[in-house]
């Protein structure tokens, strides 16, 4: 079910809602939110697997997706995207979520498990670090706004999917989702990320953490997963060995498998 609802400066944002779980249980929430350049759709294998333990909310991230792409006077923030999360909570009536976060949105995720605490429940990071820092996302628009963006992402597809080992097709469809997004947004979206770096702060999480670690360390800074895990006192490391950065694209089961056995360790009375 597709939802939209208007944020508090004036963004119109969609998101969607699955939910299989029996009808005489009290079920969890687990609110999932995507990478850059992707949107709620690209979490679509994974959705059935959750659904039937979960009520599981997708959101699309402003400038993504079905939402609006915010016009340039509009700000944009880390802050800006938290509120964004949280007015979705207070809109459907959750105190505390579960978060299911792939890269980028991984990001905004920690972020709120540091500064709203009590509004998450747990997180699960597929290829999230504490940020983007370095030139790797800045040489991709730079090149999108020399060549286009199809040729720049099909020439470095191989380091989100492993292009020999899955159905062409996936790939072709990636590629395309990817280059529905607007570029102008995407330059304000991913600088923003790439001049941020919290490390020091991630130890302020206090919730059930699983750590993804994508072990072919394709995109962004490869010895943060370990990093991450030394810091936050209750995070759990999985390791995909010479995994590809989009996890949550091309081993969707495998991201279902190992959230659900997480969720069920920490919250046996929540997951059935």
């Amino acid at each position: 079910m597709k939802e939209n609802f208007t944020t508090s400066d004036g963004v119109r944002l969609a998101y969607y809602i699955d939910d299989y779980t029996d009808p005489w249980r009290s079920a969890p929430t687990l609110l999932m939110l995507h990478s850059a350049m992707s949107s709620a759709k690209r979490f679509y294998s994974m959705v059935p697997g959750l659904a039937r333990h979960c009520r599981v909310i997708r959101l699309d991230s402003r400038g993504h997706g079905e939402s609006e792409v915010p016009p340039p006077h509009v700000p944009h923030s880390s802050d800006r995207l938290n509120q964004d999360v949280l007015e979705l909570l207070d809109r459907i009536g959750i105190e505390s979520a579960h978060i299911l976060a792939g890269s980028a949105g991984g990001y905004t995720a920690q972020l709120l498990a540091i500064q709203h605490p009590r509004r998450v429940k747990s997180l699960v990071l597929l290829s999230a670090t504490p940020g983007f820092k370095g030139d790797q996302g800045k040489r991709w628009l730079r090149e999108s706004a020399q060549r286009g963006m199809r040729p720049v992402f099909a020439e470095t597809v191989d380091e989100r999917i492993p292009v020999a080992e899955v159905d062409p097709g996936l790939i072709e469809w990636v590629l395309g989702e990817i280059c529905k997004n607007d570029l102008a947004w995407l330059e304000r979206f991913i600088g923003l990320w790439t001049d941020t770096w919290f490390m020091d702060e991630v130890s302020k999480i206090q919730c059930p953490t699983l750590i993804v670690e994508p072990g072919a360390h394709t995109i962004g800074t490869g010895s943060a997963f370990a990093e991450m895990e030394k810091r936050i006192p209750t995070a759990k490391r999985i390791v995909y060995q010479n995994g590809r950065h989009n996890v949550f694209d091309y081993l969707p089961d495998r991201c279902v498998a190992d959230t659900l056995a997480f969720l069920k360790e920490h919250f046996p009375g929540e997951i059935h």
